[in-house]
């Protein structure tokens, strides 16, 4: 499927507030990605937000295509709950944590009760 074809179909999808494109980056790879505008946590501002970047393959269906715009939204909405939620006015669940600073947080135990 080519470019032009793979727009059109990303074109059909809808989510309310989001603004969903396709693009190619500098080596000419196909990839998804949405926009919308919400607050920031941080400095409370009216801002454009923008989704993570969805690799598009010429080789994918058109189910594949749209179940991707889909994930794409789902996985969006998920970071607004984890940044937005807080517990004692911190958020807890955030999306932003640093791995390797999560890693020290569980310490030596995998976090399961035992």
């Amino acid at each position: 499927m080519d470019f032009s074809e793979i727009r059109v179909i990303v074109a059909q999808c809808n989510y309310p507030g989001y603004m969903i494109d396709v693009y190619r980056d500098g080596r000419g790879e196909m990839f998804l990605q949405a926009y919308y505008r919400e607050p920031d946590v941080v400095t409370g501002q009216h801002e454009r937000q923008v989704t993570r970047r969805w690799f598009i393959s010429p080789e994918m269906t058109k189910s594949e295509i749209v179940q991707t715009v889909f994930k794409c939204v789902l996985t969006s909405m998920e970071h607004r709950t984890r940044e937005w939620f807080t517990y004692r006015k911190k958020a807890i669940f955030g999306p932003h944590f640093d791995v390797d600073e999560l890693l020290k947080i569980c310490g030596k135990t995998d976090g399961r009760k035992k």
